[in-house]
């Protein structure tokens, strides 16, 4: 399991998420390779490593063979019919270049939205949310890949559909924007499956103040879209109130909303693999950037070396007789996600002999909060009981041996004189998929060479 840790300081876009899962170790080659699938041509990506303010990251831009990024929306907003580009529907649009550092093969693009342009346009040259839904589809993208940019697409024409009063129908991308939005859109996906993500951590996401200047006049931070798509939702945002400009595109937020991340800290369980910055394009006067963490895989505690023998931990317990047993299976899962010691149910009977069960679950005195607040919200109690409970642990560490089956890890349990060898479970089940053995036979295999 890979899991992927957020921190939206400065906002979130296509390109910082782009910027940033490129800088963790994404595949330029490989996304370029998956992105002919799409049969879309007029772009080509430029993906650089720069710093700012001395800090290294990876700058991510898609650009256009002809015309200027102008990832407006196109419908009949107004009784003359001219097709108004707002600032707010430019998906990915802080395209203000504002690198520090002369990188003279890339940072002469002025990408600044001058919309000379805007008001020739029809629907001819547009993309309707149908084409686009279409074109994804006879695509030879992933399975993945697909239904997560359809839901993104179907998620932002919804909001502008919102906004503006009339049916996804008639919602139309601009075709320069339209390859903007999914390329932006597509390559993110393309990423994440490839980096092996499936759990997103966050925290809070940060938004600008004030308003921006557009089309028609002044418009309010956040923009219109983004406050469609945070509807229903409960995505922690709070405003940066000496950033006068928006920090949250649409796709930005699509795009997190997509990932359905859980605003929590690490779990004290994982250990970071690797750093990240994705750089945003605008000059906010302050550090313009998205920070990511990739988490190691192993979420188990039976990893962890332990020097001591006697620790102080904390114990819940608390009764459920309301939900199914799947929702538990999830739960007893998020818990031990969440970096829980141990969690297990057992049944019972509880008043009105009605059957039950009981939780419990054991955590560090430091994770208390954290968890009293994961058991209200994930399960149906209205109250627990906890108690700081002492414990004898064996002192633990690890070992790697060599085998006929390779390399195999051991684990090392010991008190006073008292010693216990053990096979990581997580190799040997490697070695029964891989040499296409029974578990079992693996483990007996394996037992003359841990002693």
């Amino acid at each position: 399991m890979t899991s992927l840790f957020l921190e939206p300081f400065s906002g979130i876009s296509g390109d910082m998420l782009n910027g940033l899962l490129v800088d963790l170790g994404g595949d330029v080659t490989l996304l370029r390779s998956e992105l002919e699938k799409l049969g879309v041509d007029g772009f080509h990506l430029h993906v650089d490593r720069i710093a700012k303010s001395a800090i290294w990251g990876t700058d991510f831009d898609v650009h256009l063979h002809h015309g200027e990024k102008d990832t407006g929306i196109e419908g009949d907003f107004d009784h003359d019919h001219e097709h108004h580009h707002d600032h707010e529907h430019h998906h990915d649009h802080e395209h203000h270049h504002d690198h520090e550092h002369h990188h003279d093969h890339e940072h002469h693009h002025d990408h600044e939205h001058h919309h000379d342009h805007e008001h020739g346009h029809s629907h001819a040259d547009a993309r309707s949310y149908a084409d686009i839904h279409d074109l994804i589809v006879a695509s030879q993208l992933s399975p993945f890949v697909k239904e997560k940019s359809l839901a993104v697409f179907l998620d932002i024409a919804k909001a502008e559909a919102a906004v503006h009063n009339m049916p996804v129908e008639q919602i139309h991308f601009h075709e320069i924007g339209a390859i903007d939005s999914i390329v932006d859109i597509v390559s993110f996906f393309i990423l994440v499956e490839s980096l092996g993500i499936d759990t997103v951590y966050s925290t809070p996401l940060t938004e600008g103040s004030g308003t921006i200047s557009v089309a028609h006049g002044e418009m309010p931070v956040p923009v219109p879209a983004v406050m469609q798509l945070r509807k229903e939702t409960t995505i922690p945002i709070t405003q940066d109130f000496t950033v006068k400009t928006e920090l949250i595109t649409p796709t930005g937020l699509a795009l997190l909303k997509a990932l359905d991340p859980i605003f929590e800290p690490i779990p004290s369980h994982f250990a970071i693999q690797s750093v990240g910055y994705g750089f945003g394009k605008r000059d906010t006067g302050k550090f313009n950037a998205l920070r990511g963490s990739l988490l190691k895989e192993d979420a188990s505690h039976s990893t962890t070396i332990v020097h001591h023998t006697d620790d102080r931990i904390v114990e819940i317990t608390t009764t459920i007789d309301d939900q199914t047993p799947e929702q538990l299976a999830y739960i007893l899962n998020r818990f031990l996600d969440a970096g829980a010691l141990d969690v297990y149910y057992r049944s019972i009977v509880m008043k009105k002999n009605r059957p039950g069960f009981e939780l419990t679950l054991l955590i560090q005195n430091s994770q208390l909060e954290d968890f009293s607040t994961l058991l209200f919200k994930e399960t149906s109690t209205i109250g627990f009981r906890y108690q700081q409970v002492d414990r004898k642990v064996m002192q633990r560490r690890f070992e790697q041996i060599d085998t006929e089956f390779g390399t195999v890890t051991v684990k090392i349990n010991q008190y006073g004189s008292i010693t216990k060898k053990t096979l990581e479970y997580e190799d040997c089940q490697r070695i029964a998929k891989e040499m296409q053995l029974p578990i079992q036979e693996v483990y007996h295999q394996l037992q003359k060479y841990i002693y």
